[in-house]
């Protein structure tokens, strides 16, 4: 069932777009399943069953007879069987070539969903990667286990000293560094070379101390176990006679991603090129001065093959449940994967190891993604360390002018080639982390710490499952000057950034970002004018027959990347539009005819409507034109004017200004009266208080008194009408000197803060209170022996003849008092703008001079 539905995907996948063939392989191809398929059909010796030792070609022949074999002149041809057999390479190379015609990207799920599958076809190459190396070390494995099954136990001895004869010292020619290594040559020159190593990380082969140093001769030797070496040798030799290795790279590989199959074998050291593109002429070949140590790399000699491993080498493991390890190589943008190889006991020997270039990659791939024009792609490590990055993502992270070996050999040493073996180190290239971006001096000043912390988080990510969003803001920078020279211009915007870890290399992950604006900038057209108007003026209702058409234009534009298929809707049954539907490239136009018709049209009469430029959602990318837009329609239709309407319509400017010119005489002279009556109003209680203090020795009219309690009582300044119940009369002026002789009286002067109320705002009461509290308590005198007169609760109001008595009363009420309180806080005048009221206009009122 899982054969039957890959060979569907892989038959019929060049049909669907690119993100349903992702659908579908996510479906029914998922990695492990796929790899799983490849490696039941591939791994498994011909004339081997599942259970059954394995008896066909190579099948019960010893080592020395594998060593000594010509090549199967059929080899070829099963290999080529059995790597046909693999569905996966087939959907991977689709999946690539589905992305080669790829779109733009109109929204951020669009653009989410293609870099999802870029990531997929990513996975897919480095997964292809390890697909090989565990087809292979399985079969090396079985093979291995097939050779000793008609020898139970060790290998015969005579066999291995048949290996360890034929080793050769490097020649002179090679230099010191050669010192102590020995080659040997294979029938089929692929070239197989071994060396000491200290002590400390291997003794079959090996030389004092745990440093590594090159020797000076061959006595500094002071390990050489014939049977670990020619063990070594054994399994070296079987790695490199098991099959036709061109045809690996024929059938498993990506033209010119993967490349250079080799095996390193732990203790003794051994480098065996499978390759015979790489080994050369023979194992003389490989005497380049490679370093006296272990050449496992360091992720799988740590796990496996180190002294303080769990296993320290000796384990017995389960070649499915290892994992291959990753690694930058000595060339820039080449990765190298290793997996170890076991033995026939299950016990590690070793690696297989091969390149993966990225420079191939990203030719191939990454470099022509183009979801938007200036998307960018990289590769990192969990720390931030760069693994790979297109030249778009360079030139806007770091610096265009930066070149290779400044982003991949940060410590600046010299890696060692085949062709340049000396002066130089074969240690891995140390690339540059991508948290020194944040420096905005030397480089953009972007972030990307967030989105590190998502992608590797312990919830983390899986590029096999869905690729996940982020923002990166890259700050406003130009480009040009100092340090930031050749840096790309970012000016301050914000980036969409989809990312997700490999499910092939967990501690890898890929980002795929672009400018959010050209997101939203893919899908866009303009449409000009947004307003057609037609004014028509008709001396009868006759002249409307004559009129037929109004023609009008209307341009439409596509702004955007992505065509436009447009439509468009009139809402107006005086129009016709011609085109009404189209389709527009990048940056083309389209004028579109609009006619107005009359004939149904009436004198005095306005017509609107409204015309929609539309996408076609039933054509290909119309759904990325999600807003509209429109054109407003208007056409009236006016009767000839009359001799008024020509007077209004020729001078009606000065006629505004002249009527605007009365209004303000109007409103001038309604100012004038009014405060000209309120001065002569003021002129009238001058004359009536001036009548008053005349009338000392009289008493028109009875004193009123509040008690302090009902002063507090009312909460606010009451009118004389309200307190008629509550207050005290004293009818006589004998009442009112002796009243005041025996109680505390407070005659409170104020200033009235409105025309119609004397404290609207209640600022006057409160200061009223705060005052008798004050007098109270500097006076000792007791609240209950208070008596209060304020003009608003003591004079009549209602009744202008009692209340001219009462003023004029005034002089004798003032004169018997205890205290005289003047209340005069800030307030503003209730009825007069900009007027405040307070001590000094207190002092200009006639009225209070009067009381005072």
């Amino acid at each position: 069932f899982e054969s039957t539905c890959i060979v569907f995907c892989t038959k019929n996948s060049t049909s669907h777009s690119p993100f349903k063939l992702m659908t579908l392989l996510r479906v029914v191809a998922l990695p492990h399943m796929a790899f799983h398929i490849i490696f039941t059909a591939a791994v498994r010796p011909e004339g081997c069953s599942e259970n059954a030792s394995c008896t066909g070609k190579y099948g019960g022949q010893s080592a020395l007879q594998l060593d000594d074999a010509p090549d199967d002149p059929n080899e070829e041809e099963h290999l080529a069987d059995v790597a046909k057999g693999g569905p996966y390479v087939p959907s991977c190379e689709q999946l690539a070539a589905a992305l080669h015609h790829q779109r733009d990207a109109c929204t951020v799920d669009e653009f989410t969903e293609a870099s999802w599958t870029a990531t997929w076809e990513l996975d897919c190459q480095f997964q292809k990667a390890q697909n090989v190396l565990a087809m292979l070390t399985n079969r090396f494995q079985q093979r291995a286990k097939a050779a000793h099954s008609t020898r139970p136990g060790q290998l015969v001895s005579a066999q291995l000293e048949h290996y360890f004869s034929k080793l050769k010292p490097c020649p002179a020619s090679c230099g010191s560094s050669c010192v102590g290594q020995l080659y040997l040559d294979t029938p089929d020159k692929r070239g197989l070379l071994m060396m000491p190593q200290p002590e400390a990380t291997g003794s079959a082969y090996a030389y004092s101390g745990n440093k590594v140093h090159l020797l000076t001769n061959k006595n500094e030797i002071t390990s050489e176990m014939q049977d670990r070496i020619n063990a070594g040798l054994w399994y070296a030799s079987l790695v490199g006679h098991l099959e036709n290795y061109s045809q690996t790279e024929k059938y498993y590989f990506s033209d010119g991603v993967q490349s250079r199959l080799r095996y390193r074998g732990n203790d003794p050291a051994i480098l065996t090129e499978l390759d015979i593109t790489y080994g050369g002429t023979g194992g003389q070949s490989m005497c380049l001065g490679r370093p006296n140590k272990n050449i496992v790399d360091p992720g799988n000699y740590m796990q496996y093959f180190s002294p303080t491993s769990k296993c320290g080498g000796s384990c017995s493991l389960q070649s499915d449940e290892l994992r291959p390890f990753w690694m930058m190589g000595t060339e820039p943008e080449e990765l190298v994967a290793s997996k170890v190889a076991l033995d026939h006991e299950d016990k590690p020997m070793g690696t297989v190891a091969l390149d993966v270039s990225m420079v191939a990659l990203g030719q191939k791939f990454l470099d022509l993604l183009r979801f938007t024009p200036s998307m960018y792609a990289l590769i990192v490590e969990l720390s931030g360390r760069i693994i790979f990055m297109c030249p778009a993502a360079k030139a806007l992270i770091f610096n265009r002018n930066m070149t290779d070996k400044m982003i991949y050999n940060q410590d600046g040493r010299r890696r060692c080639t085949n062709a340049n073996p000396h002066d130089c180190t074969w240690d891995p290239l140390k690339p540059i982390n991508l948290h020194e971006a944040e420096d905005p001096v030397r480089y953009s000043g972007a972030n990307f710490s967030e989105i590190l912390a998502v992608m590797f988080g312990t919830s983390g990510t899986n590029c096999s499952n869905e690729a996940h969003q982020g923002k990166v803001v890259y700050p406003n920078t130009n480009g040009t000057s100092g340090a930031n020279t050749g840096r790309a211009r970012t000016n301050g915007t914000e980036h969409l950034v989809s990312f997700c870890a490999l499910s092939s290399v967990p501690e890898w992950g890929v980002m795929i970002g672009t400018p959010v604006d050209e997101i939203a900038g893919a899908a866009s057209m303009q449409v000009t004018p947004e307003i057609l108007a037609v004014n028509y003026t008709a001396l009868t209702g006759a002249d409307l027959q004559h009129l037929q058409h109004f023609k009008q234009q209307v341009t439409i534009k596509n702004t955007g990347r992505i065509p436009f298929p447009f439509q468009i809707d009139s809402h107006a049954n005086f129009v016709d539009v011609e085109p009404r539907m189209g389709k527009l490239e990048q940056n083309e136009s389209q004028v579109i005819h609009v006619t107005l018709h009359s004939r149904s049209a009436q004198l005095g009469g306005t017509y609107s409507g409204t015309m929609y430029v539309r996408a076609n959602l039933l054509e290909s990318r119309g759904t990325c034109f999600r807003t509209r837009g429109h054109v407003a329609l208007f056409m009236n239709i006016n009767k000839a004017r009359t001799f008024m309407e020509l007077i209004i319509n020729d001078y009606g400017e000065y006629i505004v200004i002249a009527f605007a010119g009365l209004l303000f005489l109007l409103l001038c002279k309604a100012v004038y009266d009014q405060v000209r009556s309120h001065f002569q109003s003021e002129a009238r209680q001058s004359l009536i208080v001036e009548q008053a203090v005349n009338s000392i020795r009289e008493l028109p009219h009875p004193m009123v008194l509040l008690t302090v309690a009902d002063f507090r009582k009312y909460c606010k300044l009451v009118s004389h009408e309200e307190t008629l119940s509550s207050s005290v009369w004293l009818y006589t002026i004998d009442e009112v000197h002796n009243f005041c002789l025996e109680f505390k009286v407070v005659f409170v002067s104020h200033q009235w803060t409105a025309f119609g109320c004397p404290d609207p705002t209640n600022i006057q009461y409160n200061a009223m209170l705060m005052s008798i509290d004050a007098i109270r308590a500097h006076e000792g005198w007791q609240e209950s022996n208070m008596y209060l007169w304020v003009d608003y609760s003591s004079i009549p109001q209602k009744h202008r003849g009692t209340q001219a008595l009462a003023i004029n009363s005034l002089t004798v009420y003032a004169s018997n008092v205890a205290a005289f309180v003047v209340v005069a806080p800030e307030v503003n005048h209730h009825d007069l703008e900009d007027e405040v009221c307070n001590k000094e206009t207190y002092q200009r009122r006639a009225w209070c001079r009067a009381e005072q």
